[in-house]
């Protein structure tokens, strides 16, 4: 057997070794994923609007706001009191059936006006609206860093695949080198070059890990889980919209935030009803009951009725100054909403540009440029193992496509990440 032929033999059993390399780690991986939750994105979002005590708290102020309507119609509590009535001071220094005055049992209370009730009732239950819409634009933030969080788990386990594959690359490319060292055919190095790049490629594997895990403990936050539960995630299915959104203007008038600030517009027209109300006058009764002192009188009684007058010039000034910085308060909030529609329409359009232009990147790349790539460095691989080709040669064969994917991966983080923001920001 001449040198070549033997060493076209020990690269094929290196084959051989690599394959069953392949089968132990994949073997070994299968095991470890064996058991673990695998949760897709949809069943995230889902665990955090059904477990997350950020929403659930929305949900008690809700019940609190619903649990003050009840008492919008009460009326003032009656009021009740005990005096003498037309007593001198020194009645009781006299003898009882000489003795002048009453000793007076008081009762009043105050009847408020039906539209008065009303209007605070209808203002009251605008509350509760206002606190539902802000619940559901606290969703919509706690989705989007759901989905960023994901997007980055995802993305760092396809980077540990592909440092995993590197990894074996690198291993072999070690051994074939230290075969090829024993008949002179590399330096030595050489040698320490690929295990320099393997020491680097195993702290990067690190490095990853931790990432993942770090965003592992996030989601299990959002889901208000116990930290340390592990589970897999869908990495089979394909985020990538297919098409954007047509009808903008339509998605952000029904936004959280917007239907929000309309509801707080809402309830400023009822407020302004309120306050207006004040300007309808009250009723209010009172009985007196007077026991006389002396004994020889009969006893007595008063009924009295009275009405305010809200429309007294010195009166009138406090509701219709309430009344004027209403107004302004509903300009200023019109303004606001007309401001975030603006904001809001300007970034989803800017984010739609932005996912047009990554999608096309990363069709160009997994179309065109990491295959280009990929076979150049077969070719280059293939030329090393027929003495063609310097390992050098092939390391920055390896490094292109190296670099290439890491930058595939990257701009597919990137696309994720403006996706995350573009979902936030149609809430959906």
């Amino acid at each position: 057997m001449n040198l070549k032929n033997m060493e076209s033999w020990r690269c094929w059993m290196l084959n051989i070794k690599k394959s069953l390399f392949s089968l132990t780690l994949m073997i070994c991986i299968s095991a470890i994923s064996f058991g673990q939750e695998v949760l897709t994105l949809d069943s995230v979002l889902s665990k955090i609007q059904q477990h997350n005590p950020e929403l659930k708290m929305y949900d008690q102020q809700i019940n609190s706001q619903n649990a003050l309507v009840s008492g919008a119609s009460a009326w003032m509590a009656p009021m009740v009191g005990v005096s003498t009535f037309m007593t001198p001071y020194n009645n009781f220094s006299q003898p009882r059936n000489q003795q002048d005055g009453s000793f007076m049992l008081t009762a009043e209370q105050k009847i408020p006006s039906k539209a008065k009730i009303k209007a605070f009732e209808n203002y009251l239950n605008t509350q509760s609206a206002i606190t539902s819409e802000a619940k559901a634009e606290n969703f919509n933030e706690l989705r989007a860093m759901a989905r960023s969080t994901y997007f980055d788990v995802l993305i760092a386990q396809k980077q540990l695949n592909y440092f995993l594959k590197n990894l074996q690359i690198l291993q072999n490319l070690k051994k074939l080198a230290e075969i090829r060292y024993a008949y002179n055919k590399a330096s030595l190095s050489q040698i320490f070059m690929m295990e320099a790049r393997i020491f680097e490629l195993q702290n990067k594997l690190s490095d990853t890990e931790a990432n993942i895990q770090i965003g592992k403990i996030k989601l299990n936050t959002l889901m208000n889980r116990p930290k340390n539960i592990d589970f897999k995630l869908d990495s089979l299915k394909d985020y990538r919209l297919n098409e954007l959104n047509k009808n903008v203007s339509d998605i952000v008038e029904n936004r959280s935030n917007v239907k929000q600030v309309d509801a707080q517009i809402k309830s400023l027209a009822l407020e302004n009803k309120m306050i207006a109300s004040e300007a309808k006058p009250e009723f209010s009764i009172q009985f007196d009951h007077m026991i006389t002192y002396n004994n020889t009188m009969p006893n007595q009684f008063s009924l009295m009725g009275g009405v305010s007058i809200p429309i007294a010039p010195w009166a009138a000034k406090s509701y219709k100054s309430k009344l004027k910085a209403n107004q302004f308060d509903v300009a200023a909030m019109q303004l606001q909403k007309e401001s975030l529609m603006n904001n809001l329409t300007g970034m989803i359009k800017s984010q739609e540009e932005k996912l047009a232009n990554i999608q096309h990147q990363l069709q160009l790349f997994e179309g065109k440029l990491i295959p280009a790539l990929q076979k150049s460095y077969d070719v280059v691989l293939l030329n090393y193992q027929e003495n063609k080709e310097e390992l050098p040669m092939v390391l920055d064969s390896w490094k292109e496509i190296n670099n290439s994917q890491l930058e595939y991966l990257m701009l597919l983080n990137n696309y994720y990440q403006t996706l995350a923001e573009y979902e936030k920001n149609v809430e959906r």
